[in-house]
């Protein structure tokens, strides 16, 4: 039993070093790449985003990583539940 978790665990591991999700802002002019909690991988800006003004680039940026990254968080959770579902309903029988 323990080797199991320790195994899930080690997977959901790898799971949160390996999840990465791609945003793209409406108008295409922001690009970002990102890990679960926060972690902003890639920020690619198009030729247009230069034609925005400096607030403006700054809010689009901050809500497509915003995007990114809670998707990110929501994928890795997913993952998670999944991977450590089978370990913790297998300990539940066994407290039955």
């Amino acid at each position: 039993m323990h080797g199991d978790i320790h195994s899930k665990l080690a997977e959901a591991q790898r799971l949160a070093a390996e999840t990465e999700v791609e945003a793209v802002s409406e108008d295409g002019a922001v690009r970002v790449v990102a890990g679960p909690g926060g972690d902003v991988r890639v920020i690619d800006l198009r030729m247009n985003a230069f034609e925005l003004s400096g607030l403006e680039l700054g809010e689009l940026t901050a809500a497509t990583v915003k995007t990114a990254t809670d998707e990110a968080d929501r994928e890795l959770s997913e993952a998670i539940r999944r991977t450590l579902a089978d370990v913790f309903e297998a300990e539940r029988e066994e407290n039955l």
